[in-house]
Formats: structure tokens, C-alpha cells, sequence
């Protein structure tokens, strides 16, 4: 079966399936699927690691979908994607995932911050985003040639993307500390941050 194949036959498989919070004691056999699945996930074996079940639950940021959770001993709860157990997804693109929520703090306090929100740009009012006046990429560029001990394996977060493990804490910090420094943020409406050069 083709990555293209398998990403549809799963998103289909849950999307059919629907809420569910046990699919060992309503849906074993898919289940054992989602566990032989698991396998292939960047973080296996300490992804599933103590897990007893899955549920269905429905998505954080778009409630019309649904995604999986895995449940551990002891109640805990994780989430897991199935889509990166089948496209595992390249070092560094976590790795800047994991660098963007490390500054999403920044990020919302420098929003929260403005008066009045519109772009610096055309000065729209509608769709506010907050844009890096030097780009992501150059800073993590930057800050990547400073380092010797990078991080290649992550956590989820809450939005299912790449989240620093807590023995990279000290590369997490570091990365805050020099985004605090040399990060330059305004505001720009939807239009004008997608039609800029990224040069």
C-alpha cells in the first residue's frame, strides 16, 4: 500500500469510527491495527510505552475532525499522530516546530501587547498575524551555528506538533533567550505576510 494510500485508508478508518473512548473494548481489531501502526512512529518504542488503549477524540483546533489519544497506565493520557507514523517527518522540521512553540509565549505577549492590531503594511484591521521582520528561518540559522548538542528527537504538544523533550531544556532556553534578543515582530494582515518575499 502506497504512503498516499495508507494516510487515506486511516483518515477514513477514523473519520468512520467516529468518537470513541475505549476501540480496545468497542473496536479491538482496530485497535490492534492502530497499535501495529504505532510502530512506525519517530518516538517508538517510548511513544506507546505503557499504553493499555486508544480513544477518538475530537480535534483541539478544528472540532470537525477527530484525532487519537493514546491511554496509559495510570490514566495518563497522550496524543499521537498517524499521519507521522506514516510520513515521518524530516529532523528538522520538528525541530523548528519545537522552536516555534518555544516562543509562542513571545509571540502572544508581543500581540496582547498592541494597541490597536493592524497591519504595518497596508494597515487592514482584518486577518492579524504576527510576522518576524527578520525571517524564522534566519534566526534559526543563526542560532543552529552556535550550537553543538542539537535535538533530533521530540515530544507532542498540544497542537500535535514537535514539542522539546525536557532533557533539551537547556537548548530550549538558550533558543528563547536568543529570540528575545534578536527577534524584530509586527503586526501584518493575512495578504500581505503571504505575498512577502521569504527570501
Amino acid at each position: 500500500m502506497t504512503k498516499k494510500a495508507q494516510l487515506e485508508y486511516f483518515k477514513r478508518l477514523i473519520n468512520d469510527t467516529g468518537l470513541c473512548p475505549s476501540l480496545k473494548s468497542n473496536f479491538p481489531e482496530i485497535f490492534e491495527k492502530l497499535m501495529e501502526l504505532f510502530i512506525n512512529h519517530p518516538d517508538y518504542p517510548s511513544k506507546i510505552e505503557n499504553v493499555v488503549d486508544v480513544a477518538i477524540i475530537r480535534n483541539k483546533i478544528n472540532k470537525k475532525y477527530f484525532e487519537l489519544q493514546l491511554i496509559k497506565e495510570n490514566n495518563d493520557i497522550d496524543n499521537i499522530s498517524y499521519i507521522a507514523c506514516i510520513n515521518k517527518p524530516k529532523t528538522d522540521k520538528c525541530l523548528k516546530e519545537a522552536m516555534r512553540f518555544a516562543v509562542l509565549s513571545q509571540i502572544l505577549e508581543f500581540k496582547n501587547n498592541q494597541n490597536k492590531l493592524e497591519c504595518s503594511i497596508c494597515k487592514s484591521a482584518e486577518d492579524i498575524q504576527i510576522d518576524h521582520l527578520i525571517l524564522f528561518k534566519d534566526l534559526y540559522d543563526e542560532f543552529i551555528k552556535t550550537q553543538n548538542d542539537i535535538p533530533s528527537k521530540f515530544n507532542e504538544n498540544y497542537y500535535n506538533a514537535a514539542q522539546f523533550k525536557p532533557e533539551d531544556k537547556d537548548f530550549e532556553n538558550a533558543w528563547v533567550q536568543f529570540h528575545k534578543q534578536k527577534a524584530e515582530l509586527r503586526c501584518l494582515c493575512k495578504n500581505c505576510n503571504l505575498t512577502r518575499k521569504k527570501k
